[in-house]
């Protein structure tokens, strides 16, 4: 079952918009920020689609150095890797199930 996205309300979107000019990253530090959290959203989201090996293999050499430094160093993003696997896993048994009927 798919669940439809929405953004969060514009007015609350403009506040945090304004809090993080002053609290976030900026210049060459948001560049790095922006682009290390783009690639590793795609990157988990390829994972719970196509597996972890398929989705290892697919990766760029400069998008693997910056997966295996968070793999590495952060343990939040190990944790929320296993999560997308585990949920990863599970769907796939679920669709499985379902084409058996």
């Amino acid at each position: 079952q798919k669940v439809p996205q929405q953004g969060i309300p514009r007015p609350i979107g403009e506040v945090m918009a304004s809090v993080f000019q002053f609290i976030g990253p900026k210049g060459i530090n948001f560049a790095r920020y922006s682009i290390d959290y783009h690639l590793l959203r795609n990157y988990l989201h390829i994972v719970k689609e196509w597996g972890e090996e398929r989705a290892e293999g697919s990766l760029p050499d400069y998008a693997k150095e910056i997966v295996d430094w968070y793999a590495k160093e952060e343990e939040g993003f190990r944790d929320l890797k296993e999560k997308v696997l585990e949920l990863s896993s599970s769907s796939a048994a679920a669709d499985g199930k379902m084409e058996d009927k």
